[in-house]
């Protein structure tokens, strides 16, 4: 049954997740809206609007160079406008650019030349691509990359683990002479080598050992339906 307090927390999940999604959105579209906003500065290119989001103006102020920075009631984007801007593409009328003045031309997009044009439209781009490097960074930095570490924590009666002298505690070095970071590349290892004889050099109580092993190979179904084969030693 369906209670008032079940549907509270439904609706107040949906909020949350729609302010997260608003949050990020506008992040990003900071980003890039700055990235175009900082090399058209750079190159000399006038900007008369700097907009977090679509709409009327809640709140703004002018800077020392006579940009408009804006925001606006509805967070689902943004945009930098230019002197010389007609539309949403940056397009200027002949007739606009007819009226300016020469200081005024000066500072018009579409008198740039063409490096400096595209230059400003890559930089939202390539903004958005630094925010990814940067985010993902920090991720790694911070949390590192979690791995489990290539200890054998139980040996499976039948196996050719078993079989073939493994032991718990036991911990995997290298096999082949490929160097073991975690247990995620013994599997990879062991899968695509059924069949065939694999040596592991293992660390048993600070001691080091050579112990050879032929994986079984066993067939399974992919989520698909369909079969494969691979290698296990249990």
């Amino acid at each position: 049954m369906v209670t008032f307090a079940s549907l509270a927390v439904s609706a107040w999940g949906i909020l949350v997740a729609a302010a997260a999604f608003v949050l990020v959105l506008s992040v990003v579209v900071f980003i890039h809206e700055l990235g175009h906003f900082v090399v058209a500065r750079w190159c000399g290119v006038t900007v008369k609007t700097f907009s977090i989001g679509f709409g009327k103006e809640i709140f703004g102020f002018t800077d020392s160079k006579g940009t408009r920075w804006r925001f606006a009631w509805i967070p689902l984007g943004g945009y930098v406008k230019f002197l010389d801007d007609a539309n949403a593409a940056s397009q200027a009328s002949a007739d606009a650019l007819a009226k300016m003045t020469p200081e005024e031309l000066a500072g018009a997009f579409q008198t740039k030349p063409l490096w400096k044009r595209a230059a400003v439209v890559a930089a939202g781009p390539i903004a958005n691509f630094l925010l990814a490097i940067a985010i993902y960074t920090a991720i790694n930095l911070t949390f590192g990359v979690r791995t489990i570490p290539p200890r054998i924590d139980e040996v499976i009666a039948g196996m050719p683990a078993a079989a073939a002298g493994f032991e718990r505690g036991d911990v995997i070095k290298s096999i082949d002479g490929w160097t073991i970071e975690g247990f995620g590349d013994v599997q990879r290892i062991v899968s695509i080598n059924g069949d065939r004889k694999l040596v592991f050099s293992v660390d048993r109580d600070g001691k080091m050992l050579e112990i050879e092993v032929t994986p079984k190979v066993e067939e399974q179904k992919d989520t698909f339906g369909g079969t494969f084969r691979r290698g296990l030693i249990g």
